[in-house]
């Protein structure tokens, strides 16, 4: 028994796998959740664990149960396949995957993301689509996204590097992008039922697996949801844990696009807000300054120093990734 493993949780495996647990170790973790490897004499397992998070109302585990489920009875196999969860909704067993992190990525690679997102799309108009809630964080219209940042600078307490960042880079994009869209915004109309899809929030190459074939398996489906495939587009082609060229990002906006031939407004519309998805994103990368969680941050100076400069160098690369709109789109 790895040391690091709470009791319970090898008590959970045991009873989800249906055998005696014959070794379980870490397997990674993030911010939201953390994966076990279990093995047992039937085979090697992944064990999810869904931490609470203050705030968040739903039942991650079961919204990724149902998200797997469904999209491997609709034949999409580059996820990892279901397997038991517990009543609690704290623990969901599913298929290991023994594959490696993506640490490099080509155009075939983007091409193969982006036809992934596009055969989730085209399962919108499925009779069961209609039973899963929006997505984490779901923006449907101008408005949503400004308020959700909005609220996020609201909540930091920055220290003052990063206090001037916000002033001198995130403010002008956001007061330019206010004014560009002021209309759209006070009329805070969201888009049309036909242009909302399925899509996996957090989607991208750190949430996937290379596999022995060369492949991609894609993992973490726990946000899952209703949104504007325009969020999606933006976050994979803004997300600080990939680095994509500009041929990467032109790319997958482009299957993107093909992949929507009936919704004509979504290059228009991504140019418009591309430039509010990099402030949120630069914001959620100061997250550890919000005045909520300032106790987790590490006691020594230097230590918060080098955190604040690590955050405020991705920050950084985020706004400066935005593809500025063409002008004409706002009109």
């Amino acid at each position: 028994m790895h040391a690091s493993i709470p009791p319970q949780v090898r008590s959970v495996a045991e009873r989800l796998a249906g055998a005696p647990v014959t070794a379980i170790a870490p397997a990674g973790s993030g911010a939201n959740s953390r994966i076990f490897r279990v093995e047992t004499r039937d085979g090697r397992f992944a064990l999810k664990c869904y931490p609470d998070r203050a705030g968040d109302t739903r039942r991650r585990s079961d919204v990724e149960w149902q998200t797997l489920a469904f999209l491997r009875a609709h034949g999409i196999a580059a996820t990892p396949r279901p397997l038991a969860r517990d009543e609690e909704g704290r623990y969901l067993l599913m298929e290991w995957i023994a594959g490696e992190p993506v640490a490099r990525h080509d155009a075939r690679d983007v091409a193969a993301a982006a036809d992934f997102i596009a055969a989730i799309f085209s399962l919108s108009g499925d009779r069961e689509a209609q039973h899963f809630p929006p997505a984490s964080e779901a923006c449907l219209s101008v408005a949503e996204i400004v308020r959700q940042i909005e609220a996020r600078l609201a909540a930091l307490a920055p220290p003052p590097d990063l206090q001037r960042f916000i002033s001198e880079a995130i403010m002008p994009v956001l007061d330019e992008r206010r004014r560009a869209l002021a209309a759209e915004i006070a009329a805070g109309k969201e888009i049309a039922a036909s242009q909302k899809r399925l899509i996996p929030a957090d989607f991208g190459f750190h949430n996937a697996l290379r596999v022995a074939d060369g492949s991609l398996r894609y993992i973490d489906f726990d946000y899952f949801g209703w949104d504007d495939p325009v969020k999606l587009t933006a976050d994979v082609i803004l997300h600080p844990g990939m680095t994509l060229t500009a041929q990467d990002r032109q790319l997958f906006a482009e299957r993107m696009a093909a992949a929507l031939p009936d919704d004509p407004d979504f290059a228009a519309r991504l140019h418009r807000t591309l430039p509010l998805y990099a402030v949120r994103w630069a914001l959620i990368l100061l997250n550890p300054f919000r005045s909520d969680r300032l106790a987790e941050l590490p006691a020594g100076e230097e230590a918060r120093a080098t955190l604040a400069m690590d955050r405020l160098q991705k920050a950084t690369r985020v706004i400066a990734a935005v593809i500025r709109p063409d002008p004409r789109a706002d009109r």
